[in-house]
């Protein structure tokens, strides 16, 4: 019989707890109607993940006992929290339909989850992301609430949110193509390019938090579908040339 080892790494274990923690923390706020305090405790949740990914990366503690672990962390952090959020705070109007888009996202969330678990371990580059990521997704939503928690009363704003959820979700189990933002390692230098933009990314969320959360992760998810059709809008002329150029 094969012996099989798991290790298991301390710092990137605790982040990823605390990851769960608060979006547990997140869950109870939703029931206590503190919807604000629900939304921020999914963004601390997401701050975790990106810290704990870039902590295995520059500590070479990376390891299948982490990566499922994560994916566990996700599932209730980014997809049950921000599910059980999104009905209760704008989706319960809508009755039956409400809750039906609430859980559109949440099985959106829990397939790309699966997909990415399948897929990481043959993926070649870390650059990129097929699809939208779980906690871009929930961070986007999120960042939405935490600058307007009043809960939605009217038919008009539930059903923009409702067609919001909608194509959040269309964007998670899409092959559309989103750049990695974290997949730098901590261990290796930068140039001045991205030092001025953590620089500009550290001072927009020190003086403009809730503008800054919901702009930065709102371009985020436009980004993945706007370079898509930038990229079908240039290969016709791309071909184009090539013939022309061929002997």
């Amino acid at each position: 019989m094969k012996k099989f080892h798991s290790e298991v790494f301390l710092l990137p274990s605790l982040f990823s707890i605390t990851n769960v923690f608060f979006g547990f923390l997140s869950l109870i706020s939703c029931f206590h109607a503190k919807y604000a305090w629900a939304a921020f405790w999914i963004i601390m949740a997401a701050a975790m993940d990106g810290v704990d990914g870039i902590v295995a990366r520059s500590t070479g503690t990376q390891s299948d006992f982490g990566t499922q672990l994560d994916s566990l962390a996700d599932a209730l952090s980014f997809g049950a929290a921000p599910c059980i959020l999104l009905y209760f705070w704008g989706l319960r109007v809508a009755g039956t339909a409400g809750a039906l888009f609430s859980f559109v996202f949440l099985a959106a969330g829990i397939l790309r989850l699966a997909r990415y678990n399948v897929l990481q371990k043959s993926q070649e580059s870390r650059k990129h992301y097929v699809g939208l990521t779980v906690p871009s997704a929930s961070m986007f939503l999120a960042s939405l609430i935490f600058l307007k928690p009043k809960p939605l009363e009217t038919n008009l704003p539930v059903a923009g949110l409702a067609l919001t959820v909608a194509f959040v979700s269309f964007c998670m189990v899409s092959t559309i193509r989103y750049r990695n933002f974290l997949s730098f390692n901590l261990r290796k230098k930068i140039d001045l390019k991205t030092a001025l933009a953590l620089a500009v990314i550290v001072s927009g969320l020190i003086f403009y938090t809730k503008v800054f959360l919901l702009c930065f992760f709102g371009v985020n998810v436009l980004s993945g579908p706007v370079s898509a059709i930038f990229r079908l809008r240039r290969r016709p002329g791309e071909s184009l040339e090539s013939s022309e150029s061929a002997p």
